[in-house]
């Protein structure tokens, strides 16, 4: 495992950090209209799928660099 490739793997990550907010934004703005706020973290749909979206990141990167073999 070499963890100076991270920052590398953190950017070519950065699509599914980016359709993981677009998708889960939406999403949860569906169930706003809905009425259903619990679970939103501070009680906010950006700030929810924020957290969702660096979390995808952040596994994908660590899966990207476990299964490195270079």
């Amino acid at each position: 495992m070499r963890f100076d490739l991270f920052p590398m793997f953190l950017a070519s990550s950065a699509g599914i950090g980016l359709g993981v907010f677009v998708g889960v934004f939406i999403g949860l703005l569906v169930r706003v209209k809905a009425g259903k706020r619990e679970g939103l973290f501070m009680n906010s749909v950006a700030a929810t799928a924020f957290l969702a979206s660096v979390a995808a990141l952040v596994i994908s990167a660590l899966i990207k660099l476990v299964t490195f073999s270079g």
